[in-house]
């Protein structure tokens, strides 16, 4: 075709774009194939028509459906003024192809046909500019997190090019939809179906992201979820799947509209994997054993300790446990630093300082002697912790008896301790208060959600070890002479020499 038959219909397509970037507000209507590619040199009385509209940001489905059933209205008019300027005589056939996406679909360079780098490495005339464009603006830019969500996006889109594939004559490509034992078309209810594996984090048996059974399910969901707005639809899709009311076709409106729901639910469930892989990461251990990576910390607040080493001032005390209970304390791969009295221990997540009290795991302690313990290689390493007693809270009356009982040696634990709320960083509530969410506080009953933080303190002295995890004085074959052992420290006794000599007869996994 002559250079002044590719301007002219590249003329015309422009004011066409104008019309409905009037009425319609796209963020984009372009051209591209035959007519763009090298200056149209291609194009001749054979070529169709190839535009792309980047649909405006409108969050909800039936909104989008009736965008588009606005812009099928221009596209029937190109059809008929296409029909006269390329001198086509058969109004029955179809001219033109429009691909409408949205930013995340342009964004993830997904194409309705799998097309590699469609929306990226294309060439396109920007009809509101007349500016060629080696790809969409943002094109490429992101990756689905999903594998389900693109092809989702991908029929979608495919179902918007189909409904927008009238001629001019007005016939439609996308077909009313009467199957008599479907109760929607397999791709619209296969897709649904991905959806709800998605929704179900992939926990499906193989297979299940295309059940058609499920995926009719989902639909309904889908429905019943915008019932008051799409009543109409809701009953002829409930009457499709053997409700009372007349079997009906689905009009090619309603499976857009279909399309546009199931795209909604794919973006939600993108929005939250991509969340997670937005969301920090742990570091991780890089196969260090634990007792290599307690022996780092250890060497690093405790340099040149040999044998058994003494610190009783608590500036000392806190600038070694600032070192030794650092941060990071979880990673990945896990939680290699652990406190042990014998059968209690747990893993330290947490450490700080709070005025008075240092917290470890939110147990606050008045911490007022420390050992660090190095009897021979790195993996024997531990650290002693000796505890004064706390002020009692307040909210329990027996916490007296208690403390008198541990005094007596008459109690369950050669220690005691209190469990309690921390409301607001002010306010104390009793741990079955905690427990149960809620308390009176000043006098109103008030919840204590996103408020709360559980705490524990001593009250009477107590003692622990820290070691690695994987430490041989961890080894749970010990777990009840250690705590006779530390019993015995409270009452004044110097077992250290011995927990030391004893660890090092433990046995430990290889490292």
């Amino acid at each position: 075709m002559s250079e002044e038959y590719v301007a002219a219909t590249r003329s015309y397509l422009t004011n066409w774009a104008k019309a409905v970037i009037t009425e319609l507000k796209p963020q984009g209507v372009y051209v591209f194939g035959s007519l763009v590619y090298r200056d149209g040199a291609q194009f001749n009385d054979k070529s169709d028509i190839d535009l792309a509209i980047v649909m405006p940001e409108i969050p909800d489905a039936v909104d989008r459906a009736d965008w588009l059933e606005a812009l099928l209205q221009h596209k029937l008019l190109l059809e008929d003024e296409l029909g006269k300027r390329l001198g086509r005589a058969d109004r029955s056939a179809v001219l033109s192809s429009i691909v409408v996406a949205t930013t995340p679909e342009i964004a993830a360079n997904i194409h309705k046909d799998g097309a590699a780098a469609f929306f990226s490495d294309n060439r396109f005339l920007d009809l509101s500019t007349g500016e060629i464009k080696d790809g969409l603006p943002g094109a490429g830019e992101r990756v689905v997190a999903e594998r389900l969500v693109g092809e989702c996006f991908r029929f979608v889109q495919k179902t918007r090019n189909a409904f927008l594939g009238v001629n001019a004559l007005g016939a439609p490509t996308l077909k009313p939809f009467d199957d008599l034992c479907d109760a929607a078309p397999k791709p619209t209810m296969r897709h649904a179906a991905m959806i709800q594996n998605l929704i179900d984090s992939g926990d499906a048996n193989a297979g299940e992201e295309f059940d058609l059974d499920i995926g009719a399910d989902t639909l309904t969901i889908l429905l019943h979820e915008r019932r008051k707005r799409l009543s109409e639809l809701s009953a002829l899709y409930a009457a499709r799947r053997g409700g009372r009311a007349a079997r009906a076709p689905i009009s090619p409106k309603d499976q857009i509209v279909l399309a546009e729901l199931i795209f909604d639910a794919a973006i939600q469930v993108e929005a939250r994997a991509a969340a997670v892989a937005a969301s920090p990461r742990l570091p991780t251990l890089g196969g260090a054993h634990s007792t290599v990576v307690f022996a780092r910390r250890f060497n690093d607040a405790f340099p040149g300790v040999r044998g058994i080493s003494w610190f009783e001032d608590d500036d000392t005390i806190r600038q070694r446990f600032a070192r030794l209970l650092a941060q990071p304390l979880e990673f990945e791969d896990g939680t290699p630093i652990c406190w042990s009295r014998g059968p209690s221990n747990l893993h330290i997540s947490n450490y700080t300082e709070a005025g008075d009290c240092l917290l470890i795991n939110g147990e606050e302690m008045k911490i007022v002697r420390v050992a660090a313990v190095n009897p021979a290689t790195y993996k024997y390493n531990f650290v002693y912790v000796e505890v004064d007693p706390l002020p009692p809270i307040g909210l329990y009356e027996w916490t007296s008896e208690r403390i008198a009982e541990v005094a007596a040696g008459e109690g369950l634990f050669a220690y005691y301790w209190e469990e309690y709320g921390l409301v607001d960083g002010v306010h104390l509530v009793t741990r079955a208060e905690a427990d149960d969410g809620s308390a009176m506080i000043d006098g109103e009953l008030q919840s204590l959600r996103g408020r709360l933080e559980t705490r524990s303190r001593y009250v009477t002295k107590y003692n622990f070890v820290i070691a690695a995890g994987g430490a041989p004085i961890m080894n749970s074959s010990y777990d009840y002479t250690l705590e006779g052992h530390l019993n015995a420290m409270l009452k004044g006794e110097d077992r250290l020499p011995i927990i030391a000599e004893e660890s090092l007869r433990l046995f430990t996994g290889p490292v």
